[in-house]
């Protein structure tokens, strides 16, 4: 990439007929080239025989636009504006105004020698004759205020940019209505008395203030050493507001909706308007390419006619490639890599996957059954809607362990006492099997297994299915944490049910828990506060009390009692695995069974 730079207006452009000079090349579609140039700013560069024509673009706004006209090899004359740039081996040699500003200029001469030198002794009934021509008094296009805040002799810097307009746009806001927008101009004063105006004139919505700021930013990266070192006396924002609301900057169409994949936001949508600002359209054949600019994103989006190929970049590098494939006016299928999404009036009804995997070997049957697992679970209740742990229970088979808050200052102390006595070598090569561990649980333990363990996660859809853990003074034992949700489909009690386990779920009133009664012993819980009851179970229930129902207690009873069904549980189905395979692998195979079930 050339470091030879024209400055212009504080702006750095590429003294080069190359098109490759200018940045990261994104796309070249026929003589067309798209070019990142910077965070959020791209050039289209339309190469003709004889000359290029250049646009930049920043976040789908044009920022400039000029011709560059080739002489020679060496020699190139660019037209910008009301001006043109003569440069020969990078080097300027010469600067004019553009001829059509110079007619003006002669013809007004003309003008003034025909009628007053010329023929003078007519220029009295010229102007007598009323036909001379009239100047009209134009009325502002906007009316300005200016807010100033002394900078202290300190130089430009991102963070001092965000910190003054913060205190601008607080001071303003109030202004701003459902139906208004506000015009802005943004200009430095140094402390030699030179000004800067950044950017142009902007026109935004109280919506679009981060938008702003990072226009003002973007902008400074195009301007010369000399302004973003040179130390600032004051920031100058005028501005001012006018009815009626204008379309949001980085704001979509309200309709669209997203699909979330390796942190990508993909719209759920056919129709490339719902991806962001068009900034090129063309016509190849039978493709509709457009180049569209979203936030700090570009997107290749070729239309054909029953399909479309999308690609997103950021900062020239490709970030993603997809097809979506129309089946009729509200269905369509996503293609990324080996995944297929199907997706019905913008929400995805259906997800497949192709799974590279070995061919099947046979394995030697085992002749024992073994069972080294343990099972766990966690009670919580609701403090400022977050939910926040009181209990913990586990259970190996043969021991019960319950930590309650009760016992601990805090939940950190209370787990990470559990996690402890779990983490010792006699269950060096267990198992840790919690139901719905992915979508709950998981979220309590995490943050604590890593202050006493190392862990490797296996996360699958953006969940975490599975934990390796590694502990002891050598990270010489290991135990996994595993959800067993994900290989028996259904509620716990149900499962009890279904595997006749000796210890069926009891019941508990959940919502009834907070971090003031803890202790509380005396009426049953109202029937508000359990889940789905019947009055008439619920008035079996609490016929079993005497005004001495105890929280503590029943709570403790109803964890532990979770722990011990879902062991039995797992005990049976590993004999059922056994019976018919002798193999002692379910829990292995659990995984396979995830993979295969979320793929169809």
């Amino acid at each position: 990439m050339t470091n030879i730079f024209q400055n212009y207006k504080h702006y750095k452009l590429p003294i080069s007929l190359n098109p490759l000079e200018y940045g990261k090349l994104m796309l070249k579609i026929n003589n067309i080239f798209i070019i990142s140039v910077g965070t959020r700013t791209i050039a289209i560069l339309t190469q003709y025989k004889d000359f290029n024509d250049v646009k930049f673009f920043r976040k789908g706004d044009l920022i400039f636009n000029y011709k560059d006209h080739k002489i020679n090899e060496n020699t190139f004359i660019r037209s910008l504006e009301d001006k043109k740039f003569t440069f020969k081996n990078n080097v300027l040699i010469e600067k004019s105004i553009i001829l059509a500003v110079i007619e003006i200029i002669l013809i007004t001469l003309i003008f003034y020698i025909i009628f007053f030198v010329i023929f003078p002794e007519n220029s009295s009934d010229l102007l007598l004759s009323g036909t001379i021509i009239k100047l009209r008094k134009v009325r502002a296009k906007y009316n300005w205020t200016d807010v100033l805040f002394n900078i202290n002799n300190k130089v430009f810097t991102k963070i001092l940019f965000e910190k003054i307009f913060n205190q601008f746009w607080n001071s303003i806001f109030f202004q701003f209505t459902d139906n208004n927008h506000m015009f802005i101009l943004f200009k430095v004063k140094y402390t030699n008395s030179d000004f800067s105006t950044i950017g142009k004139i902007q026109r935004i919505n109280k919506s679009d203030k981060n938008w702003y700021i990072d226009f003002i930013l973007e902008n400074m990266k195009f301007k010369s050493e000399y302004y973003n070192e040179t130390q600032i006396e004051s920031f100058i924002f005028s501005y001012g507001f006018k009815n009626m609301i204008i379309q949001n900057k980085d704001t979509l169409n309200d309709n669209v909706t997203f699909q979330k994949y390796k942190n990508n936001n993909l719209p759920i949508s056919m129709n490339p308007i719902d991806y962001g600002r068009l900034i090129l359209k063309n016509k190849i054949e039978s493709v509709i390419n457009y180049i569209i600019q979203y936030k700090d994103l570009t997107i290749n989006f070729n239309q054909f006619d029953n399909y479309n190929e999308v690609e997103f970049f950021k900062s020239g590098i490709s970030l993603i490639k997809f097809k979506d494939i129309l089946i009729n006016k509200s269905k369509f299928m996503r293609i990324i890599d080996n995944k297929k999404f199907w997706f019905e009036n913008r929400a995805q009804v259906l997800f497949t996957s192709e799974i590279k995997s070995k061919f099947i070997s046979k394995t030697e049957k085992t002749k024992k059954i073994v069972n080294n697992f343990i099972t766990l679970d966690i009670e919580t209740f609701v403090q400022n809607n977050i939910l926040v742990p009181y209990l913990i229970c586990f259970y190996d088979g043969n021991n019960i362990y319950s930590f309650g808050l009760w016992n601990y200052e805090t939940v950190e102390m209370m787990i990470l006492d559990c996690l402890k006595s779990i983490f010792i070598r006699k269950y060096n090569g267990y198992k840790v099997y919690i139901h719905n561990m992915a979508n709950f649980d998981i979220i309590f333990l995490l943050k604590y297994i890593v202050k006493v363990a190392t862990l490797k996660p296996v996360i699958h859809n953006g969940r975490i299915i599975s934990l390796t853990i590694h502990y002891g003074n050598n990270n010489e034992y290991q135990i996994q944490f595993k959800d067993s949700y994900l290989l028996l489909l259904s509620s716990l009690m149900k499962l009890s049910k279904s595997f006749g386990v000796l210890n069926p779920k009891s019941l508990f009133p959940f919502n009834f828990v907070n971090k003031d009664n803890l202790n509380y012993i005396g009426d049953v819980p109202d029937i508000k506060y359990f889940i789905k009851l019947s009055q008439q179970n619920y008035n079996e229930y609490k016929s079993k009390f005497n005004n001495n129902w105890n929280l503590k207690i029943e709570s403790i009873k109803y964890c532990e009692l979770d722990c011990v069904s879902l062991y039995q549980v797992l005990i049976k189905f590993n004999a059922m695995i056994f019976d018919l395979f002798q193999r002692n692998e379910w829990f292995i195979r659990s995984r396979r069974c995830i993979r295969s079930r979320n793929s169809t």
